[in-house]
C-alpha cells in the first residue's frame, strides 16, 4: 500500500482500516491489531476516515495505559476494551458518513448556484446586445466559434459510488448494504474509474457479461492469485454465477445504484438512460439447483436420536450444539435469526395468553458485536415456542444464559463480521457430514440449517388439511404488501395452533 495512504489495507475490492496494538497492551485489549472495513474501494474516501480512526484508537491506547496503572490484578484480568474500541469506531464512522453526505449535498447546491449565475449572466448579455447595435449598421458577424459556457466537471465514477455507499442506510438494511459493498466496487473495477459523463450502456452490458462468467467465491480466488475479476472470468470454470444470485444481488444492486445516481448526479453529467432492463441471465446454472429439501423421518431420527445429540444434551459446555438444531426444526427460522436472539429481551411471554415466543426483530437491542438483521419487513415476527422445546427444558437454558449477562442465545459461538451465526452454521454443516446425512443432489440438497426451514414448510403443506406456515417462517405469502399491512400479524394463539398441528416426526 502506498505510503500516502497509511492504516489502509486492501482486501479484495474493499479497503480496510488496520492498526497494530502495542505489545504491552495486547493482553488487555485481547487483540494484536484493530481492523474495520471502510466499506469503499475509493482511497480518496477511505483515507480521511482511516486517519480519524487511527487518531481515536491511539487515544484509546493511552487511556488504557492510564487505566491499567490504577487497577489491581483482578480488575486487569477482567478488563476488555476491544468492544469499546469497536463502538467508538462505529460512532466515528456514523459521524463521518453523515458529514460526507452533507458535503455532497453542499457540493450539489454550489454547482446549481454557479450554473444559475452563468445562465443569468448569459441572459443579461443577450438583453443588452440590441442597445449596442446602431441603427443602420450591419449585424456583427464573426467566424469564431461561440465561447463555451462554463460547466461543472463531471465527477469520477468512484466518487459517485463512494457517495452512494456513504449515504446508504447500512444499519437499517445491513444485508443489502453488504451486497452493495461487494457488487459496486466490482462494477467500478470492470468498467474503470472514468468521468460519469463518459459512461455508456455498453459499459454496463460488459460488466454483466463478466459477472456471469465468474465462479462462486470469485473474490477469494482473485485475492489469492492477485488477478483481476475480468481475467478470472476469461478462464473456464466448472461452476459459474447462479441465476438467482445474478438477479437478486448483482442486477438488484446496480439497479438501485442507477436509480439513486440519476436523481443525485444527472445535473453533473450522469447519463439518465443507463438501465438494467433487458439484461438477462445467459449462464449455464439452472434456477433452484441449490435448493435444500426437508429432512425425512429417518434422517431426523439419526440427527436427534444419535449418540452425538445425547452427549450435547448432557454436557453444559455443549448445550448450544443441542439447542440450535432443536430451535431450527421447531421454528423454521433462518440460522442468523436464531443466533442473534437476545435472551434478555427476545424470548418473551405474552401476558394475555401466557404463550412463550421468540421475537425475531432487527430493531431490538442486541450484542454490540453484531448488526441485527432480518431479510425483509415480513421477517419481523413473533413465533410461539413449540411445546416440545418447553418440555425439553429450553426456558431453563435461557435462564442460565440470561444470568450470565449474555446478549447472545449461544454465547459460546463468537460473532464474526457483524453476524452472530457464522460459527454456528459452519458447525452444523460439518455435523451433517459427520452424521452421514449430507446430500448434494441438484435441486434437493441437504447441507445446512436451511433444510429445517424446508422441513417445516413441507410438512405443513402436506398436513391434512394443508397448513399455511408462512406467518411462522416469515415468508411474504400470497397477499400483497398493502393487504398484509391491513391484516396485521397473525395472533400468537393462531400461530401456536398451526405450529402444534405440524408433525415433525421426532
Amino acid at each position: 500500500m502506498s505510503r500516502s495512504f497509511p492504516f489502509i489495507q486492501r482486501r479484495g475490492f474493499t479497503l480496510t482500516f488496520r492498526i497494530a496494538v502495542p505489545a504491552d497492551l495486547r493482553d488487555l485489549v485481547g487483540l494484536s491489531e484493530v481492523t474495520k472495513t471502510l466499506k469503499t474501494g475509493d482511497k480518496s474516501v477511505a483515507a480521511p476516515l482511516a486517519l480519524i480512526y487511527a487518531a481515536q484508537v491511539k487515544r484509546a491506547y493511552s487511556a488504557v495505559r492510564e487505566s491499567a496503572a490504577d487497577m489491581d490484578e483482578e480488575k486487569l484480568k477482567n478488563l476488555t476494551v476491544a468492544t469499546k474500541l469497536k463502538l467508538r469506531l462505529d460512532r466515528i464512522e456514523d459521524t463521518y458518513t453523515d458529514e460526507l453526505a452533507a458535503q455532497n449535498t453542499r457540493h450539489r447546491a454550489e454547482i446549481a448556484r454557479l450554473r444559475l449565475e452563468v445562465e443569468n449572466m448569459s441572459l443579461k448579455q443577450r438583453l443588452a446586445a440590441p442597445e449596442r447595435i446602431q441603427v443602420g449598421s450591419p449585424a456583427p458577424t464573426s467566424s469564431a466559434a461561440p465561447a463555451a459556457q462554463p460547466r461543472a466537471t463531471s465527477p469520477q465514477l468512484s466518487k459517485v459510488v463512494g457517495a452512494f455507499l456513504a449515504g446508504f442506510p447500512k444499519k437499517k438494511a445491513a444485508p443489502m448494504f453488504k451486497k452493495h459493498g461487494a457488487v459496486l466496487p466490482l462494477m467500478l473495477d470492470v468498467i474503470g474509474d472514468k468521468p460519469v459523463h463518459d459512461l455508456r450502456q455498453a459499459d454496463l452490458n460488459r460488466f454483466f457479461v463478466v459477472v456471469q462468467k465468474l465462479p462462486p467465491r470469485w473474490s477469494d480466488l482473485c485475492r489469492q492469485r492477485s488477478i483481476k475479476p475480468a481475467v478470472l472470468a476469461e478462464e473456464v470454470h466448472i461452476k459459474t454465477m447462479a441465476s438467482k444470485t445474478f438477479e437478486d444481488t448483482y442486477k438488484a444492486c446496480v439497479r438501485s445504484f442507477l436509480k439513486d445516481a440519476r436523481v443525485q448526479w444527472q445535473d453533473e453529467g450522469f447519463p439518465v438512460t443507463l438501465t438494467t432492463e433487458g439484461i438477462s441471465y445467459s449462464g449455464t446454472r439452472k434456477a433452484g439447483e441449490n435448493k435444500q429439501r426437508g429432512f425425512t423421518d429417518s434422517e431426523l431420527a439419526r440427527l436427534f436420536g444419535g449418540e452425538e445429540m445425547k452427549l450435547f444434551a448432557t454436557e453444559r459446555n455443549l448445550e448450544n450444539q443441542y439447542w440450535l438444531p432443536q430451535i431450527g426444526l421447531h421454528t423454521g427460522a433462518r440460522v442468523n435469526e436464531i443466533c442473534q436472539l437476545n435472551p434478555q429481551i427476545d424470548i418473551c411471554q405474552e401476558a394475555s395468553s401466557g404463550i412463550w415466543y421468540f421475537l425475531f426483530d432487527k430493531d431490538t437491542d442486541g450484542d454490540e458485536r453484531i448488526i441485527k438483521s432480518v431479510k425483509n419487513e415480513t421477517s419481523k415476527r413473533k413465533v410461539p415456542i413449540h411445546s416440545r422445546l418447553l418440555s425439553l427444558g429450553l426456558l431453563g437454558y435461557v435462564d442460565r444464559v440470561k444470568a450470565s449477562g449474555s446478549k447472545l442465545l449461544f454465547p459460546a459461538w463468537k460473532p464474526s463480521r457483524g453476524r452472530a451465526s457464522s460459527v454456528g452454521e459452519k458447525w452444523f454443516r460439518d455435523f451433517i457430514v459427520e452424521a452421514g446425512l449430507r446430500d448434494d443432489t441438484v435441486g434437493a440438497r441437504l447441507v445446512g440449517m436451511h433444510a429445517f426451514r424446508s422441513t417445516l414448510l413441507e410438512r405443513a403443506f402436506n398436513a391434512t388439511p394443508p397448513l399455511d406456515a408462512t406467518s411462522i417462517t416469515g415468508h411474504a405469502g400470497k397477499a400483497d404488501a398493502v393487504v398484509r399491512n391491513y391484516q396485521g400479524e397473525l395472533s400468537l394463539t393462531n400461530k401456536q395452533q398451526i405450529l402444534e398441528a405440524i408433525r415433525f416426526g421426532v
